[in-house]
């Protein structure tokens, strides 16, 4: 006769988040010619050029409408984040198009944004709806 041998236990381990995970840009199109740009993340030097390109690219696609950027889950805006941000709004200036900020005041972009006040964007309370935020 043999002994039992021990049963082995598979454990799962996640992977390890990267140190510096880039941030995530989420496009989707809301009501009445809204397109709503959701990004999460740090916004500078290292990540910015990667966001403009698509932040510009969806104020392209809202040409005569509205852009709502959602700036909530913005973890740091760097000078290269509100140089996008300005970029953006200067880009939906010359198409027509109405940019909002959706944002908490207590969020980190939020704090930036106080910092340089003459973007040109109207920022609104988090709890506005899209439809009404402009």
């Amino acid at each position: 006769m043999t002994a039992p041998t021990p049963s082995r236990r598979l454990l799962l381990v996640p992977e390890p988040e990267p140190a510096h995970a880039g941030p995530q840009v989420e496009v989707g199109c809301g009501p009445a010619a809204t397109v709503v740009i959701g990004v999460s993340g740090d916004l500078d030097l290292a990540t910015g050029p990667a966001v403009e390109v698509r932040v510009l690219a969806a104020v392209d696609l809202a040409a005569g409408g509205r852009v709502v950027l959602d700036l909530n889950a913005v973890r740091f805006l760097g000078l290269r984040g509100v140089t996008i941000l300005r970029a953006a709004a200067d880009r939906a200036r010359a198409h027509g198009t109405a940019v909002v900020v959706v944002l908490d005041p207590a969020a980190p972009a939020a704090r930036a944004l106080r910092l340089v006040p003459s973007l040109g964007l109207t920022v609104v309370a988090v709890d506005t709806p899209v439809a009404d935020a402009s």
